[in-house]
């Protein structure tokens, strides 16, 4: 390679000086013109996206969220897109010196390649040493700067696309500006809604409120389900309510429109709704959001089961009624548990009376629950139910409760064959019986002597503890209180239970009062009573020798050729009074037996009194009304259905048997009743004597008295 001289070494770099500023002049003008244009296409694709958000969210009445996050994460995606390609991509690019004269090189072609030589002899690219001359080198930079003096660089370049771009960018900044200075509002909101992702609505000049919580409304399955919303600002003329059910049935209906003067409200009612669904509204400029309404099953009682606590003076045991019995009565003082399992579980259970709250249901398991009170009164109850959606039962079904007071004990006295007067020397047979449910704390006979005398009692056997009945006999002599004719003995049994929550519970039997009297007086007394039962006796002697007549009658006009549907309507009449003829006699033996009885308890049952009433009455007359009389109405019923003269025969000598014997017994009464209305006259003739003996003393005493005193 030849040599060069250092004036034309200086020049040449002078020149490589001057063409590598100007070929950087154009790098650096390409790489602001592309970064100007990258912008302009960055800020015009977030402008374009905002519009279309804005268009979308605004023109939908408002997309939900889901949507504008999904949207937003689009636009973020792109946006990234064009910011690698149309700023970040030109940016990370480096191009040179040598890109600049390629681009010129292009653009004028009478420089050839050496241009692009000079920028490459000036980078140092010029091979090794031996193959290459420096003089060759600077006189090629100095002749591409010659050429490339008058052209002018700046042709590569697109400077009208960089303000192209400019202007759009600026444009661009000012209108978006410009827009949210003339709307704040709905920039605001539009940057709320799609960047902050709030949940703010658009301004509208209908906005529909429906009435529910959360978006989802709850009802019962099976009941009315209904749809309320009323309208923000304009109100609309019509709303209409667009559904999908779950089954993908899908219906659109009118809202109907209460209210009025500016205040109007929505409301459609789904009947009897039974499945699932979804919903919207749409009325006026406005749209709502998905709405869901679920059917949920009403909280109910699937099974229940009553136990009773009884007091503890009972002592009984506690017990359960059969499952789902809803009644029960309890004793007063007794605890009642009451049991319930649940369709589904519930947030609360109450025991209630019509709306008055009793007690808290609590939960003994999942579905299960449990109340324990004590009743004092017969009420209806019933549990509310409430579950976690606040749905109730509406049907609960009703515990009824009856309270019964726990009953006082029962005592019952009796003196058998007693009558209403006694004698000082009575033995009274007692009998007293003893009952209560639960048992018997006390068991007392009672007796008070009147007009004055204080209550007392009688020995009883010991009561076994908690009896629940107990009877005694027992024989009293009215002598161990010493009692005197004129006054009057009263008598009777007291029992009490062992009630500790209303009791104790006292029960009084009857009084039974009896007049004491004297033994003439008794006496006279049974004679009367067996003088009027032998009055009765004589005329049931006459009616059985009717009956006998009425016999004869029908034996007179029997013949064998008589029907015996004839004859039996002619006896069966007789056969009825003959039956109750023995009725009547059988009384009458019953009223002796009780003379007898009392004569016995008042001590006056000589022997002499014993064989007249029992052998000579008293047994006859059983004889009679209990086999005779009944075998002579038999023996007439038999005549009636086998009808003979032989028959016939024997039924009347029956009859004169029965009356005659009855003439018997009646001949006994009679004759003692004379015998007794002697003694009876002479008892008054004694009385005479004695009260005359008295009044004699009593006038010999006043007469002594006057002279003493003279």
């Amino acid at each position: 390679m030849s040599g060069s001289s250092p004036s034309s070494t200086r020049h040449a770099q002078s020149m490589d000086a001057a063409l590598m500023a100007r070929l950087r002049a154009v790098v650096t003008a390409g790489r602001r013109y592309a970064m100007m244009e990258g912008a302009a296409w960055f800020v015009g694709f977030l402008a374009i996206a905002a519009m279309v958000q804005f268009a979308v969210d605004y023109g939908t009445g408002g997309l939900r969220w889901s949507m504008r996050a999904a949207l937003l994460a689009a636009i973020v995606v792109a946006a990234g897109i064009v910011l690698w390609r149309y700023l970040v991509g030109p940016y990370r690019l480096r191009a040179g010196a040598a890109d600049a004269a390629r681009l010129v090189e292009r653009k004028y072609p009478q420089l050839g390649s050496v241009l692009i030589s000079a920028v490459r002899f000036s980078a140092g690219q010029v091979g090794s040493a031996d193959a290459n001359s420096r003089g060759l080198m600077a006189s090629t930079i100095v002749r591409a700067a010659h050429q490339a003096g008058p052209l002018d660089f700046g042709v590569v370049l697109d400077p009208r696309g960089a303000r192209r771009a400019g202007a759009t960018l600026a444009v661009i900044l000012v209108v978006s500006a410009a827009t949210g200075v003339a709307w704040p509002q709905e920039a605001g909101l539009w940057y709320a809604r799609n960047v902050l992702l709030q949940d703010v609505p658009w301004p509208k000049r209908t906005r529909l409120v429906v009435e529910c919580s959360d978006g989802i409304l709850i009802s019962a399955r099976g009941d009315d389900l209904v749809v309320q919303a009323y309208a923000v600002g304009v109100q609309p003329r019509e709303v209409e309510i667009h559904y999908n059910t779950t089954s993908g049935r899908r219906g659109r209906e009118s809202m109907v429109t209460v209210g009025g003067q500016g205040d109007y409200r929505y409301r459609y009612t789904f009947k009897n709704a039974q499945e699932d669904f979804v919903f919207h509204l749409e009325g006026g400029d406005d749209r709502t959001d998905e709405y869901q309404a679920r059917l949920l099953e009403r909280p109910a009682v699937e099974e229940s089961q009553i136990r009773v606590h009884p007091p503890d003076y009972t002592g009984l045991a506690e017990f359960a009624l059969p499952a789902d019995q809803r009644a029960a009565e309890v004793l007063r003082g007794s605890r009642v548990s009451v049991w319930i399992r649940t369709n589904h579980p519930v947030t609360r259970a109450t025991l209630m009376v019509d709306r008055e709250v009793i007690a808290e249901v609590e939960e003994q398991d999942v579905g299960r629950y449990e109340v324990t009170f004590a009743p004092t009164t017969t009420r209806t109850y019933h549990v509310a139910l409430v579950d976690s959606a606040g749905l109730e039962d509406r049907r609960p079904p009703p515990f009824s409760i009856q309270v019964i007071k726990d009953q006082a004990p029962s005592a019952r006295l009796k003196v058998p064959g007693a009558g209403d007067m006694i004698t000082p020397e009575a033995v009274l047979p007692i009998e007293v019986e003893y009952a209560d449910v639960y048992g018997l704390a006390t068991a007392e006979l009672v007796y008070r002597i009147l007009p004055d005398g204080p209550e007392g009692t009688l020995p009883l056997p010991s009561l076994p503890p908690r009896s629940t009945t107990f009877s005694a006999r027992l024989s009293w002599s009215v002598a161990n209180e010493v009692v005197v004719a004129g006054q009057r003995v009263m008598l009777w049994a007291r029992a009490t239970d062992f009630d500790d929550v209303s009791g104790p519970n006292h029960a009084d039997s009857p009084e039974i009062t009896l007049r004491v009297v004297s033994r003439d007086e008794l006496l006279a007394e049974l004679s009367r009573r067996e003088h009027e039962i032998r009055l009765d006796f004589e005329r049931l002697v006459d009616a059985q020798e009717q009956v006998r007549g009425s016999l004869l009658t029908a034996i007179g006009r029997f013949t064998d050729r008589q029907e015996p549907v004839a004859l039996a309507e002619t006896l069966t009449p007789i056969e009825r009074r003959q039956r109750t003829l023995a009725g009547s006699l059988n009384v009458i033996r019953q009223q002796f037996e009780r003379i007898l009885t009392e004569l016995r308890i008042n001590q006056l049952d000589s022997a002499d009194t014993v064989e007249r009433l029992d052998q000579g009455i008293i047994e006859p007359l059983t004889e009679l009304a209990k086999r005779d009389l009944p075998a002579a109405a038999e023996a007439i019923r038999q005549w009636s259905r086998d009808a003979s003269p032989q028959t016939a025969a024997l039924i009347d000598a029956q009859q004169v048997t029965l009356i005659q014997r009855l003439r018997n017994v009646l001949a006994r009464m009679i004759q003692w009743e004379g015998y007794q209305e002697a003694v009876n006259m002479l008892r008054d003739i004694i009385r005479l004597q004695q009260e005359l003996n008295k009044e004699t003393s009593q006038s010999v005493e006043d007469q002594g008295s006057g002279v003493f005193d003279d």
